[in-house]
């Protein structure tokens, strides 16, 4: 009977690569799920920047008489103050939602003999600061590193009148 020395904790080797096999497996796989929920914030961000553009859109469109109004320069939402109640409200509830944000309406004038008559473009862009070690954000310029959303929409400003002298009875919204 032949008793081999030379195996002696050979199963005790062979555990220790399993289970720093299994760590790594595990490291693997709590990195993905910082990265999944990194990425998840990320897209609720953007989701919310996108729902509160179409408010400040269904808000312009529902007053195209006043568009003027909603104009705003580039400047921090909880700071803004453009000249409508409702522009002031929504740059409130941005600077809420997506904290240390920069908000940004442009307005442009009717232009006469433009593709679509009677409207007025306007452009929505809201940026906000990336989470710490996201790599998503603008590459460069004065937004660098922040995330941005931006709409461009057109507004029809076409008015009834009720003046019977008039004999079209619509008329472009200045």
């Amino acid at each position: 009977m032949t008793i081999f020395h030379s195996q002696r904790g050979s199963m005790l080797l062979e555990c220790l690569v399993g289970i720093s096999i299994f760590s790594f497996g595990v490291l693997a796989i709590s990195a993905l799920q910082a990265k999944a929920m990194r990425h998840s914030i990320s897209s609720s961000s953007r989701t919310t920047a996108a729902q509160l553009m179409q408010r400040l859109d269904g808000e312009m469109r529902s007053q195209a008489s006043n568009l003027d109004r909603f104009a705003m320069a580039r400047t921090a939402c909880n700071s803004a103050a453009p000249s409508s109640n409702d522009a002031r409200n929504w740059a409130r509830a941005v600077s809420v939602s997506l904290n240390d944000a920069i908000c940004t309406v442009v307005i442009q004038p009717n232009i006469p003999g433009a593709s679509t008559p009677c409207s007025r473009q306007a452009t929505i862009s809201i940026n906000w600061p990336t989470q710490r070690g996201a790599k998503t954000g603008v590459a460069t310029g004065t937004n660098e590193g922040m995330n941005e959303a931006t709409t461009v929409i057109n507004i029809p400003t076409i008015l009834e009148t009720k003046d019977p002298l008039d004999t079209r009875h619509l008329r472009c919204g200045l």
